[in-house]
C-alpha cells in the first residue's frame, strides 16, 4: 500500500523516506523529502479527480516526481481494475445508459471489462512478441537488417500532369444532414451471448449495443492519414498519462526521465524470453509533420515554402493513389496489408519507451510514416506525450481521434498556460482575404450548384452573406475613420476599434444577427468545405494564423486552384524551378480558412473575447482576441479524470484559480515545496559597485559603457579566484551579452577569465544551443 497519507517527511529519517521512495518505485535509494511530498500529493490529487496546481523549483526533480506518482496510480488503478474495483472504458460507455436498471448496467459494465481484459492481453502480447524480434533483430548483421528494412519499399508510381477536369466530383461537398442528431456513424454490434435473454432485456440493452462493437475483438475497420478521425478503431487504453510540455526538448527531457525508472526500463531478452522486470510503459511522442516526416519530397517543399506548405504538399500525397496521381511511399494503404504495416509499427512503437527521434528512426526502418503510424498508435498507449498546442486545440485533440475521458492531463511548465490559451485562440483576418474568399465561394457556387444538395447550398449561401457583411463593413469603416483623418480629429492617430463580435455582427448589417452560427459551425466542420474551394492568392501572404484555424488547413487542393495552381506551376517550371514548389508557395494559403477560423470564433460567447480593428490601408484587418481562457480550457477538466499543473514557479496561483480554473472549488488543489538545496547552501546579496566603485546599472543607455563593462569583468576575475567550480552569468539581453563579449575581447578580460574556467556563451539560435552544451558536459568531465 502507497504511504500517502501520513505526516509531512521533512522530519522523516533516511529509512522512512527509503521505504516511501520504494513505495513509489522511485530510481534512487532514497528521494529528498519535498519529493516525496510531492508525489503524495500528484498521487491524491489523480486518486480523487482534482485539478491541481503543484509548484516545484526548478532542481528538484520535477519530473521524476510527476512520472513516479502519475505511473505509480496507473499500476495501482489497474490492479484494481482487473479485479473489478476500479472504473475504466467500460463504466465511462456505461454511462450512456442512464435510466436503465441497475443489473442490466452492471452486467454490460461486467461483460465489458472482460473483454478489454481480454484485448489488453491480446496487445500485451502481441507487444511481447515485438520486442522479442527486436532483440532477434538488433543480433543480426547490418547487411541482413538492410535487406529486411527494404521488403517494405514499393515503387513509386509517376505523377500525373493532364489538363482536364474529370476529377471535379472529388471536390463536391459531402452530403450533409441538418437534423439534429446528424449523419449517423455508428455500426450494430453482431450478435452475441445475449441471445437469450428476453426481448424486454434486450430492448433495454438495445442502444447501448447499436453504437459500439463489441470491444473485446480488434475492429474490422482502421484508418490512418487524412480525414480518419472518427472511425472506428482498436479500443482506447483507457485511463492514461498525458504529458504536455512546451518544446520538443522537453519532451524528450521527459521521455528520458522516465527510462530511469522502473515504469521506462528496457526489457532484456535472453532466449526469447523477458526476464522478471515489470513491463516498460506503453509510451508514444506525437509531433509536427517539420519533426517526423521521412519523405524527401515533403522535406524539400518545406524548406523552400515554409510548414503550411509541407502540410499541404504531405496531404495531396497522403490523398493520391487513385487516378495516377502520386502517392505517398511511406503511407500504407488502407487495406490488410497496410494495417498489418500498421499494427507492426505500433507493436514495436510500444515495445520499448522511445522518444521522437527513435519513433523516427523506426519508421525509417521499417518504410512507414512515423507521424500517422504514432498517431494510430497513440490510441494504446499508457503514455502519450505531446506540445501545448495538440491538446489545446479542439480541432487538434478530434484529428488525433483520442479521448481524455478518465485520463490523467499533465501540463508541465505550466506557468505560461493562461497566455498559451489567449494566443491559441485568437486569430486576424484582413479585408483582402475577405476579398478572396468571396471570390473563392462565388467560383465554386457558379461550378458545383446545379450539383449540390439542398442544405449545402443553404448553408454556402449563409456564408457568402457573412463575407459579404464583412466586407461592406470593413469598406464602410475604413470610410469612416478615413474621413476623420482628412478633418484633423484623427490626424497622427492610428485608426483602431475594439468591439464584441455581437456588435460587430450587427454593424454587418441584414439579417445576419438571424443566422445560427453554431448551427454555421457545425457545417463547415462537418462538411469540410474550406478544403474544397481553396484557391491561391496572387496578391500577398495573409497574415499567420493561430494555432487555432490550424485544422482548416487539412486538405488538398481545392477545385478553384487547378488551373491558377497549373498556371503557377508551368511559369515556375519554365523558369527552372521545382514542381512541387511551384505549386506551394507561402502565398498559396487559402483565405478561405482564415475566414471560416474567425467566423467560428464569434460564434463564443460575447463576454469570452472581442473584435479589434485596425485600418493598415490599403487593408483592414479584424483581430479576435480571446479574453477568457477558462471556457477554452473547461473541455479538458471536463473530460480528464484529474489535470496536473505543474512548473518550477506557478505563483500567483491565484490567476490560475480565478482566469483559468473558477467554480471549480471541490476539485481544486494546490501545492507548493521548497527547494532541495539547504539554507546553509543559498546567499542571496546585492553587489552595488565593483572593485573600483564604478556602479553596477545595467540599464539600457548604459549597454555600450566600457567602464561598465571593464569593471563587471573584473568583478567575474575576481569571483573566479574564490569559487571552486562553475559560474552562470546572466545578463540583460542577447545585445548586451554580445556587446560585453567583444568589449572583453579587446580588453583582453575574457583571457583573464578564460585562463581561471573555460568559458561558454549562449548562443542566440536556439539550433546550436545543444551543441554549447555538450562541449559544457566535455569541459565538465575533462580532469582538471
Amino acid at each position: 500500500m502507497l504511504p500517502l497519507f501520513g505526516t509531512s517527511t521533512g522530519d522523516a529519517g533516511l529509512e522512512a523516506q527509503q521505504l516511501a521512495s520504494a513505495a513509489f518505485a522511485f530510481p534512487y535509494a532514497a528521494a529528498y523529502p519535498m519529493q516525496i511530498d510531492l508525489m503524495r500529493a500528484i498521487f491524491r490529487a489523480i486518486e480523487a479527480g482534482q485539478v491541481g496546481v503543484f509548484e516545484s523549483p526548478t532542481g528538484t526533480g520535477k519530473s521524476l516526481s510527476l512520472i513516479c506518482a502519475a505511473f505509480s496510480w496507473l499500476r495501482l488503478n489497474k490492479a484494481r481494475a482487473s479485479e473489478g474495483l476500479a472504473s475504466g472504458a467500460a463504466d465511462a460507455e456505461g454511462e450512456h445508459m442512464t435510466g436503465q436498471p441497475d443489473w442490466v448496467v452492471a452486467h454490460d459494465n461486467e461483460k465489458r471489462r472482460q473483454a478489454l481484459l481480454r484485448y489488453e492481453t491480446e496487445l500485451k502480447e502481441r507487444i511481447a512478441r515485438a520486442r522479442e524480434a527486436q532483440a532477434r533483430e538488433k543480433k543480426r548483421a547490418a547487411a541482413q537488417a538492410k535487406k529486411s528494412e527494404g521488403s517494405w519499399k514499393k515503387k513509386a508510381r509517376s505523377e500525373r500532369t493532364g489538363d482536364d477536369d474529370g476529377d471535379s466530383d472529388a471536390f463536391l461537398a459531402s452530403d450533409y444532414s441538418d437534423s439534429e442528431g446528424g449523419p449517423s456513424r455508428m455500426r450494430t454490434a453482431p450478435a452475441d451471448d445475449s441471445a437469450f435473454l428476453s426481448a424486454e432485456v434486450r430492448a433495454l440493452m438495445a442502444e447501448f449495443e447499436a453504437r459500439v462493437t463489441n470491444a473485446g475483438a480488434p475492429r474490422a475497420r482502421m484508418r490512418w492519414g487524412p480525414g480518419a478521425e472518427g472511425e472506428d478503431e482498436e479500443p482506447e487504453t483507457t485511463p492514461r498519462i498525458f504529458y504536455v510540455s512546451r518544446t520538443h526538448s522537453q519532451l524528450a527531457q521527459f521521455v528520458a526521465e522516465l527510462r530511469k525508472t522502473r515504469f521506462g526500463k528496457t526489457l532484456h531478452i535472453v532466449d526469447g524470453a523477458a526476464g522478471a522486470h515489470d513491463e516498460p510503459a506503453r509510451s508514444i511522442s506525437l509531433g509536427s509533420r517539420k519533426q517526423m516526416c521521412i519523405n524527401s519530397e515533403v522535406q524539400r517543399v518545406a524548406a523552400r515554402a515554409g510548414a503550411e506548405a509541407m502540410n499541404e504538399r504531405c496531404r495531396e500525397l497522403a490523398k493520391g493513389g487513385d487516378k495516377g496521381k502520386k502517392r505517398c511511399e511511406y503511407l500504407p494503404k488502407q487495406d490488410d496489408a497496410g494495417k498489418a504495416q500498421m499494427l507492426d509499427y505500433r507493436d514495436r512503437a510500444l515495445a520499448q519507451v522511445q522518444d521522437m527521434e527513435d519513433l523516427v528512426a523506426l519508421g525509417r526502418e521499417l518504410h512507414t510514416c512515423p507521424y500517422y503510424a504514432a498517431r494510430t498508435s497513440a490510441r494504446q498507449a499508457e503514455l502519450v506525450t505531446l506540445p501545448y498546442n495538440l491538446l489545446l486545440q479542439p480541432s487538434a485533440r478530434e484529428s488525433l481521434n483520442i479521448s481524455l475521458a478518465g485520463s490523467i492531463v499533465i501540463v508541465d511548465e505550466a506557468h505560461n498556460l493562461i497566455d498559451t490559451i489567449l494566443s491559441v485562440h485568437s486569430l486576424g483576418i484582413t479585408s483582402r482575404q475577405v476579398a478572396q474568399a468571396r471570390e473563392q465561394i462565388q467560383e465554386y457556387l457558379r461550378r458545383f450548384s446545379g450539383r449540390l444538395k439542398g442544405s449545402n447550398e443553404v448553408n454556402l449561401r449563409l456564408l457568402l452573406q457573412i463575407l459579404d457583411g464583412l466586407a461592406t463593413f470593413s469598406k464602410k469603416w475604413a470610410a469612416k475613420h478615413a474621413a476623420t483623418q482628412s478633418s484633423g480629429k484623427g490626424k497622427g492617430r492610428a485608426a483602431e476599434e475594439i468591439l464584441t463580435a455581437a456588435r460587430l455582427i450587427k454593424e454587418m448589417g441584414g439579417t445576419l444577427d438571424q443566422i445560427n452560427l453554431v448551427k454555421l459551425e457545425r457545417y463547415l466542420k462537418d462538411s469540410q468545405i474550406a478544403r474544397k474551394v481553396r484557391r491561391p492568392s496572387s496578391l500577398s501572404p495573409p497574415l499567420s494564423l493561430s494555432l487555432f484555424c490550424a485544422h482548416a488547413y487539412q486538405q488538398v487542393s481545392g477545385y478553384a486552384d487547378k488551373r491558377q495552381a497549373r498556371e503557377a506551376r508551368e511559369r515556375q517550371l519554365a523558369e527552372g524551378g521545382d514542381d512541387a514548389e511551384a505549386r506551394f508557395t507561402p502565398s498559396a494559403i487559402s483565405a478561405m480558412h482564415a475566414i471560416e477560423a474567425f467566423i467560428l470564433s464569434l460564434a463564443n460567447r460575447t463576454d469570452d473575447g472581442r473584435v479589434l480593428l485596425n485600418d493598415e490601408t490599403p487593408l483592414v484587418s479584424l483581430k479576435y482576441q480571446l479574453l477568457n481562457p477558462s471556457e477554452a480550457f473547461r473541455p479538458i477538466v471536463d473530460e480528464a479524470r484529474a489535470v496536473i499543473l505543474a512548473g518550477g514557479t506557478m505563483e500567483p496561483i491565484s490567476d490560475f484559480r480565478r482566469q483559468l480554473l473558477p467554480g471549480l472549488e471541490q476539485r481544486f488543489a494546490t501545492f507548493s515545496c521548497g527547494h532541495i538545496i539547504p539554507p546553509s547552501n543559498l546567499l542571496a546579496t546585492v553587489v552595488q559597485a565593483g572593485p573600483k566603485g564604478v556602479p553596477f546599472e545595467f540599464k539600457f543607455g548604459n549597454r555600450d559603457d566600457s567602464a561598465l563593462l571593464d569593471e563587471l569583468a573584473t568583478c567575474l576575475v575576481n569571483l573566479a579566484n574564490v569559487v571552486p567550480h562553475g559560474i552562470v552569468v546572466f545578463l540583460p539581453s542577447y545585445a548586451f551579452l554580445a556587446g560585453a563579449a567583444a568589449r572583453w575581447q579587446a580588453s583582453g578580460a575574457l583571457a583573464r577569465l578564460g585562463s581561471k574556467k573555460k568559458v561558454f556563451f549562449e548562443p542566440k539560435n536556439a539550433a546550436d544551443v545543444d551543441g554549447v552544451l555538450a562541449e559544457y558536459t566535455l569541459a565538465i568531465d575533462a580532469p582538471p
